[in-house]
């Protein structure tokens, strides 16, 4: 067995004090990789740049010589049959739900950051213990065998678990089926904690009927609730972790739904990526970039399933709902990704620059792009007497169930199977996934099939919509729509200094800073508006409407 011993003799240093020991033979060759990256965010992370004063030593304390081989692999020799020890510090500072954080209330890390994998023993047990006796209330995704000792079957497991000890910790449980949930709270609790926790326990019941099942036996929610602005979910086998801030914005209902927004999503994952995963990611190789077209899956059916749950199971009602549906509508409206990459091209590139801005329009957001694409599908198959749903829980059975990788194809032939119409799904496959073409003629045609509206306003910045530009509020261009006129005169980071706003010119007459200097512009007006403000509004109820909510 390997064994772990994490503890934290100066929290003020924000230094975790980690030790490893584990058996070898004599002139065996151990391998120790530490991940370059962890489940649930496909980016090289380089947590080997946290680390630091390793030491390996003999079972009599006698040091071993050791190579560090790449940036985050070191080797050694065992010189006999003995006990490794290896020791070494984690910087514990960055607070996210996908981090390690350390302080005078708390020991937060995920053990993907700063656990070694051994590569060649990764299926052996693995217990980890805590010498943290000044944070006695303990979150951990493991199975507890001792008062201070987890276990974890293998290495995929440890490195899915996350660790959190506190000096005040709340706890709230409920039950769906033979499943028992916890709810813990680290931080100021600034709203209705039993009306919450009923929210949580709807729509996990309301999941619970679509997949028949839940994967594991026990769930943990760790909440980090934060005194400034936060907002970040992982999401794990045996639990998620969710961090937001401020928590007294907690108080208003609308951060509230976002905290219940990103809890639905994160519980979703419990099924689709931690169970139901693409065959690339089956098991998880932490070392090294691993390479996936199935983003749509992955994050667009996540996305479009966490939002949708909340309304099947009455935590939100449908103006809520499409309020929230409408700011991914409206996203989505602004970019045109669409036209440069395929959202299979941007899964790809998640590694590349899938979680920042990048250049502009290079690629489509996997996430809300996705989730857009999932409605469409949702909506043909509804109209058939079936459901994206239905699709999810044959995918849970083929794959989740049995624990093995599904391609692609997979996700596409489940929909197939299932329309009236199995060349009208490749065609669309061909169009939106595989394909550039427009989504938002065929969504837009879709939100009307389930009796909602596009409503197209007017913005306070009208001039700046018909210009086709978007500005911050120290009047710094952020983005120029590619069809605009304005695209051939104006740059991003342009400062606009002045504008003549005479309405009978045919030109606007605009001062701009660039790169230090001033620059005068004339750029002929245009009919149409690039950037229109919309927003999702219920007509009429029509039949798919009821079966889509229910």
């Amino acid at each position: 067995m390997i064994h772990y011993r994490i503890s934290c003799p100066n929290p003020a240093s924000q230094f975790l004090q980690i030790e490893l020991r584990f058996s070898c033979l004599a002139n065996e060759k151990v391998q120790l990789q530490l991940p370059a990256w962890r489940a649930g965010r496909y980016q090289i992370a380089n947590y080997a740049q946290n680390l630091r004063g390793f030491t390996a030593s003999n079972s009599k304390g006698e040091p071993i010589p050791f190579t560090k081989t790449t940036k985050d692999r070191w080797e050694l020799i065992a010189p006999d049959d003995t006990l490794i020890h290896i020791t070494y510090e984690y910087w514990a500072g960055k607070m996210d739900a996908g981090s390690a954080w350390v302080d005078d209330q708390q020991v937060y890390v995920n053990l993907v950051n700063c656990c070694f994998e051994l590569l060649g023993r990764s299926t052996e047990p693995i217990s980890v213990q805590l010498g943290l006796e000044d944070y006695p209330h303990r979150a951990v995704t493991l199975t507890q065998t001792e008062a201070s000792t987890w276990m974890a079957e293998n290495y995929q497991i440890l490195a899915d678990a996350t660790v959190l000890a506190a000096k005040k910790l709340h706890r709230e449980t409920y039950t769906v089926g033979s499943t028992q949930f916890h709810a813990w709270f680290h931080g100021e609790i600034h709203f209705d904690n039993p009306w919450f926790i009923n929210q949580l326990q709807a729509f996990t019941r309301r999941m619970m009927e679509d997949f028949g099942s839940f994967p594991e036996p026990e769930y943990q929610f760790i909440f980090q609730l934060l005194p400034y602005p936060n907002y970040h979910g992982v999401e794990h086998r045996r639990g998620t972790v969710i961090t937001f801030g401020p928590a007294t914005s907690l108080q208003e209902a609308e951060a509230l739904e976002e905290l219940l927004g990103i809890s639905c999503h994160e519980l979703y994952h419990a099924w689709n990526v931690c169970r139901i995963r693409p065959k690339e990611l089956l098991p998880y190789d932490f070392s090294k970039e691993t390479y996936t077209q199935a983003g749509l899956v992955l994050e667009g059916v996540t996305t479009y399933f966490g939002d949708l749950y909340l309304l099947k199971s009455g935590t939100y009602d449908l103006r809520t709902y499409l309020r929230h549906l409408g700011k991914i509508v409206q996203r989505e409206a602004n970019h045109y990704g669409w036209k440069n990459a395929s959202i299979e091209e941007s899964s790809i590139d998640l590694w590349l620059d899938g979680y920042v801005l990048g250049v502009p329009d290079r690629k489509v957001n996997i996430y809300s792009h996705g989730a857009l694409i999932c409605l469409c599908l949702d909506v043909q198959l509804l109209k058939e007497g079936s459901s994206l749903a239905q699709v999810m829980n044959g995918m849970w059975e083929n794959f989740g169930l049995p624990f093995k990788g599904y391609e692609l194809q997979d996700f596409e032939k489940g929909i197939a199977d299932r329309s009236a119409e199995p060349e009208k799904i490749r065609h669309f496959f061909d169009a939106f996934v595989r394909g550039r073409e427009d989504l938002f003629p065929v969504l837009e045609n879709c939100l009307q099939e389930l009796g909602v509206l596009i409503r197209r306003e007017e913005t306070e910045n009208s001039v700046f919509d018909q210009m086709g530009i978007q500005v911050n509020t120290q009047q710094v261009i952020q983005k120029i729509h590619p069809e605009s006129i304005a695209y051939k005169h104006l740059m991003a980071n342009d400062l606009l200094l002045a504008i003549d706003l005479n309405p009978d010119a045919l030109h606007w007459e605009l001062e701009v800073e660039r790169q230090g200097r001033r620059v005068h512009l004339s750029v002929a007006k245009e009919a149409q508006t690039f950037y229109p403000q919309l927003r999702l509004e219920a007509g009429p109820s029509t039949p798919l409407r009821y079966n889509w909510m229910h």
